[in-house]
C-alpha cells in the first residue's frame, strides 16, 4: 500500500508518500504511483495515550476496555496504557495477565498495562514483575500512590522498591501530609511529595499540575507529564471539576501551559465517572477521545508548536515506556497514522464522544477530530465509521497472544 498527501516527518511537513507492507513503514519517497492519496488535511502518526483509566472489572459501568479503547479510536490514539488502581487492582500476575487476556478480546487499539504497587506486595514485587514478564513486558510500575484510601504506598516503600527493581516507576505526588480532606489538595501536597520522590531516585511523575514541580522535574533526571484538563481548565470554573490532583488558580494554569516546553509527556488521565458518581463526588476526568484533538487546536490557534505537540504525545512516550515501532512516521515502525484536517474545527459535544461517562468536561471547546485512523496499516476509522472488530488491538508489548 502506498499513501500519498501531505504528512509530518522528521519535525516538518513534506508532501510524498508512505509506502506500507505488512502493517510496517517499508519507504518514504517523494514520488509514488499511490493506492490511498489524501489531498486534504495533513497525515499525523497516531497518538500515545499513557494515561488512562479504563475501569472494567467491578467499574464496568463507568467503562470498559471496550468502550475505553473504541473511544481512544475515535481520537486518534493508537496505543495505551492502562492503569492497575482497578477494582479489584492489578497487583499480582494472576490479575495481571487476566485483564491483559481481556484486553486481547476486547481491545480495539493497542493495549499495555501497568502494575500496581502496594504496601502488600512490595516485597515481593520483583518476582511479579519476574513472573509476568516471562509471557509479556510490563511497561512501568505505577502510578504509585502516595495518598490513597485503599492502595497507598509510604516515602520508604517507593525508596525500598526503587532500590530493588530498574523499571520505569510513575508516581501519583501528593504528600499525605498535607492533605486535610480527600476533597482539600492544596499545591503544597505536589510540590512537597515531587521534592521528596527527587530525593530518593529517578521517577516518572504523573499528571504534573504546578509550574513549580514542573521546574523541580525539569532540572532532574525523572519525567514530567501534563494532561489536557490541568493546561485549560481552572479550579472554580468546571462542573463537577474535581480531579486529583485539583484544578489550579488560572495563574497557575497559564504558567504551565507557558511552560509546555518543560514537560517530557501528554497525557490524558482517563478516568471516566457516570455524571451520577460525579455527583456524589467521584475525582476525575474523561479524555482519552479528546486529547489530541484538543491539543491540534492549540496548534491551530499557534499556542503550541507541531512538532512540540507531536514529541510530547508521540516520540517521548514511545521512547520512555519503550514501545519499539511506535514512536512516529518513520521506516521500520507500524503505519500508526491518523489524517487531520485544520479546517474542520467542531465543538466538543458530550453526545458525540464514546466513553461509557456520558459528560466530558471540555462540552464546547474547539477540536480537530480525524478523519481517518490508519492502525498497523489498516483503516481502522474512516469519516466516523469503524472498519475493524473489537480484539484487533494487540498488547503492544508482546507478538503473540497468550490466551
Amino acid at each position: 500500500m502506498i499513501i500519498s498527501g501531505k504528512f509530518f516527518y522528521r519535525n516538518r511537513i513534506v508532501e510524498g508518500c508512505i509506502v506500507v507492507e505488512d502493517g510496517i513503514i517499508v519507504d518514504i519517497r517523494r514520488n509514488a504511483r499511490p493506492n490511498l492519496e489524501f489531498s486534504r488535511g495533513v497525515i499525523l502518526p497516531a497518538g500515545i495515550d499513557v494515561h488512562v483509566h479504563f475501569r472494567d472489572f467491578k467499574e464496568s459501568y463507568k467503562e470498559t476496555i471496550e468502550s475505553g479503547s473504541l473511544s481512544a479510536l475515535y481520537g486518534g490514539i493508537c496505543l495505551v496504557v492502562d492503569q492497575p488502581n482497578t477494582n479489584p487492582p492489578v497487583t499480582d500476575s494472576e490479575i495481571y495477565l487476566e485483564r491483559i487476556r481481556k484486553a486481547e478480546k476486547e481491545s480495539f487499539i493497542d493495549y499495555a498495562l501497568n502494575l500496581g504497587l502496594t504496601e502488600e506486595n512490595s516485597g515481593k514485587i520483583r518476582e511479579i514483575v519476574e513472573e509476568i514478564e516471562e509471557l509479556v513486558r510490563i511497561p512501568a510500575v505505577g502510578e504509585v500512590f502516595l495518598q490513597h484510601r485503599t492502595i497507598q504506598v509510604s516515602y520508604e516503600t517507593l525508596k525500598s522498591v526503587r532500590g530493588q527493581i530498574e523499571k520505569l516507576i510513575t508516581v501519583h505526588a501528593e504528600d499525605p501530609v498535607l492533605i486535610e480532606r480527600e476533597d482539600v489538595r492544596p499545591k503544597e501536597a505536589e510540590i512537597t511529595a515531587v521534592r521528596k520522590c527527587l530525593s530518593i531516585g529517578n521517577f516518572y511523575f504523573c499528571h504534573v499540575s504546578t509550574p513549580e514541580a514542573l521546574n523541580m522535574i525539569y532540572n532532574s533526571k525523572s519525567f514530567a507529564e501534563v494532561t489536557p484538563h490541568h493546561l485549560l481548565l481552572s479550579m472554580g470554573k468546571v462542573e463537577f471539576g474535581r480531579v486529583n490532583p485539583p484544578l489550579r488558580s488560572e495563574k497557575d494554569r497559564i504558567e504551565l501551559l507557558r511552560n509546555l516546553s518543560k514537560a517530557d509527556v501528554i497525557a490524558s488521565d482517563h478516568a471516566p465517572h457516570t455524571i451520577e458518581d460525579k455527583k456524589e463526588g467521584a475525582p476525575g476526568f474523561p479524555g482519552v477521545e479528546t486529547i489530541y484533538p484538543l491539543m491540534l487546536n492549540l496548534v491551530r490557534k499557534g499556542v503550541i508548536s507541531l512538532p512540540d505537540l507531536i514529541q510530547r504525545i508521540v516520540i517521548n512516550p514511545a521512547k520512555i515506556f519503550r514501545f519499539d515501532r511506535y514512536s512516529g512516521i518513520e521506516v521500520g515502525n507500524y503505519a500508526n497514522l491518523a489524517v487531520f484536517d485544520f479546517s474542520e474545527v467542531r465543538k466538543i459535544k458530550a453526545k458525540d464522544l464514546h466513553s461509557k461517562a456520558g459528560w466530558t468536561p471540555y462540552e464546547g471547546f474547539e477540536a480537530i477530530f480525524p478523519k481517518v485512523v490508519f492502525l498497523r496499516g489498516v483503516r481502522a476509522l474512516d469519516e466516523g465509521d469503524v472498519l475493524i472488530d473489537r480484539g484487533f488491538g494487540q498488547t503492544c508489548i508482546t507478538n503473540t497472544k497468550i490466551t
